[in-house]
């Protein structure tokens, strides 16, 4: 198995770097609505992406903690995403849901009005309203960004790990629904049906749309370098600790979710105390939706969870909203 600290090949060359020059958010309040944006360093800017966390999630989470972002976490798949899409020349912005004391998930009747808002007045801001708006929204959020278009025009969406009922499927102003692809994890029979019905309804109206179905991953040695400040020696022995949960291959014998595998890290002080947390010389809480091993595993085992995996398939189908073939469904 690889050893090595390197990324799913599944990865785009464009966010391999943009993990060695980890792209910097700036916190922003946009008519009492919180967000984190980023432009790109090219001067041809080539449109804005809109990001959309799911429940128990933030704007925050999509960019590292910094002098500009104090309430960004950088979660590592959601960074993986915002570093790939500034790279690749498009503007990145992310908005909070207005739920920010319960699940903290998304609700179209309270939030798409204050999202359509946000997102007219950044871009008038940014010079942005003549280009291209795209969206990426994942669980809650898929659901938010595919009932978003039928509120503002958008030149393509990306739903990770959510499908919604086709009728709920509706352009703006009567024109025909974006392009739209679906990336999700198979695991979820029940999600993985529903894309299958929004793609053959999307397409038999005559709007592109794929999906993309996301396998569970083998957790080889160098596998949480994944995770920014992880190296190879801490990784393979955080997999050494962890090696009760996996088979002889390295595939997890059950879901992460139900817990075990935070005893087996407290367990090895030495290892627990040197995993990187939300923010630098802060090790990571090991609390669901806050810790970035939580998050890697979570992906590791492939039922429901972002993922940074796609991203040069992503890009590839905003930037030509879906023309040619686009990606192969998986």
């Amino acid at each position: 198995g690889r050893s090595a600290c390197v990324l799913p090949p599944t990865d785009s060359a464009a966010s391999q770097l943009a993990l060695r020059n980890i792209s910097r958010g700036t916190y922003v309040e946009i008519g009492n609505v919180p967000a984190v944006f980023e432009l790109p360093r090219s001067a041809q800017v080539k449109g804005l992406v809109f990001l959309a966390h799911g429940c128990h999630h933030s704007a925050g989470d999509f960019w590292p903690y910094g002098a500009t972002c104090p309430t960004c976490i950088g979660l590592p798949e959601e960074v993986r995403i915002s570093s790939a899409i500034v790279t690749a020349g498009w503007a990145a912005i992310a908005v909070s849901s207005a739920d920010r004391t319960s699940f903290r998930c998304w609700d179209f009747e309270t939030d798409g009005t204050r999202v359509v808002h946000a997102l007219a007045e950044f871009r008038e801001e940014h010079r942005l309203n003549h280009l291209p708006l795209a969206a990426l929204g994942v669980s809650s959020g898929g659901a938010l960004v595919l009932q978003l278009a039928k509120v503002v025009p958008l030149h393509a969406i990306v739903s990770q790990i959510m499908a919604i009922p086709p009728s709920y499927l509706v352009g703006f102003g009567g024109a025909p629904f974006p392009p739209t692809l679906f990336i999700h994890m198979p695991r979820d029979r029940r999600t993985a049906a529903g894309v299958r019905r929004c793609v053959r309804w999307l397409n038999q109206t005559g709007v592109r749309a794929a999906e993309i179905g996301v396998l569970p991953l083998q957790i080889h040695p160098g596998f949480f370098c994944r995770i920014p400040g992880i190296g190879e020696p801490l990784s393979h022995r955080l997999r050494r600790s962890l090696a009760p949960m996996l088979g002889d291959d390295g595939w997890l014998r059950g879901d992460p979710r139900e817990g075990g595998w935070r005893d087996l890290v407290r367990a090895d002080r030495e290892v627990g105390s040197r995993l990187p947390g939300t923010r630098p010389g802060v090790a990571d809480s090991l609390e669901p939706d806050v810790s970035p091993l939580s998050e890697v595993l979570n992906v590791a085992w492939a039922a429901h969870e972002i993922t940074g995996d796609y991203m040069q398939d992503t890009l590839m189908w905003i930037g030509m909203a879906g023309e040619a073939a686009g990606p192969p469904p998986r």
